[in-house]
């Protein structure tokens, strides 16, 4: 695929769409930062290496259970953000 091909498609994703993107990329980036495998945070996950490497190569986009194992796996949790402040929303 040629790059302007590639920045079409990617300008025309919904927004909710960019930020399943973007939550993907930062759950790859998190795991890689931690020095992690696939393997690795799938054990710790409670999940298989494939549902790990199917959510890093955004073929699947995981449920809300999927992906609270995941956040759990790599010590995470699920934040809300205000987008207007860019702060996080206490409850």
């Amino acid at each position: 695929m040629k790059w302007s091909e590639l920045k079409l498609e990617l300008t025309s994703l919904t927004e909710e769409e960019k930020a399943e993107l973007e939550l993907m990329a930062a759950i790859a980036k998190v795991r890689k930062q931690r020095k992690m495998t696939q393997e690795q945070l799938a054990q710790k996950a409670n999940l298989t290496q494939a549902q790990i490497a199917r959510v890093e190569n955004l073929s699947y986009a995981p449920s809300l259970d999927t992906l609270a194992k995941i956040l759990k796996g790599l010590d995470l949790q699920l934040g809300l953000v205000d987008r207007k402040t860019g702060r996080l929303v206490k409850g």
